[in-house]
């Protein structure tokens, strides 16, 4: 009778873990279509706003920064196991530039975005265009490009 009761505890415990696994499964599909869906929307529709900023820069648009919020963040290493330090990247307009992701480290992000507030920030030097930004942020940036823009174009008055 023990050797019945040990071979249910073994078969349940093999049948949680194979549920466990498919939960996972499943939610890493989704992450991965999540993804995809947003980077096909991100090669749609800021490929061609980035080429109208790049326009109005050579108008004269230039040394605007927009800055939207932390779309993604990620171990600066390999693995956090080894290193409790992270990268941000906030999405942004910068002028020249386009939509893109200002890359933060986790200390200085939370730095510069909690007040007291200084001096504006140059936002250039760690500034990844669109096009070289890893395919995630893109995909996360699309959502946020709307806000950005409303933002640009709030700031930009023509008074003539």
């Amino acid at each position: 009778m023990s050797g019945l009761l040990v071979l249910a505890a073994v078969l349940t415990k093999e049948c949680a873990v194979h549920d466990s696994l498919t939960k996972h499964a499943a939610q890493l599909a989704r992450l991965a279509m999540m993804i995809r869906i947003g980077l096909e929307s991100a090669e749609a529709a800021i490929p061609g706003i980035n080429d109208l900023l790049a326009e109005l820069a050579t108008l004269g648009l230039t040394d605007f920064q927009v800055e939207g919020p932390a779309i993604y963040c990620r171990p600066a290493g390999p693995s956090s196991a080894y290193d409790d330090s992270f990268i941000v990247y906030q999405a942004a307009i910068i002028q020249p530039g386009g939509v893109g992701a200002v890359v933060w480290d986790a200390t200085d992000y939370e730095a510069h975005t909690s007040p007291p507030h200084g001096e504006p920030v140059d936002l250039k030097p760690n500034f990844l265009g669109y096009e070289r930004c890893p395919p995630i942020v893109p995909a996360l940036l699309v959502a946020h490009a709307g806000t950005l823009l409303e933002r640009f174009m709030g700031n930009v008055r023509l008074l003539g």
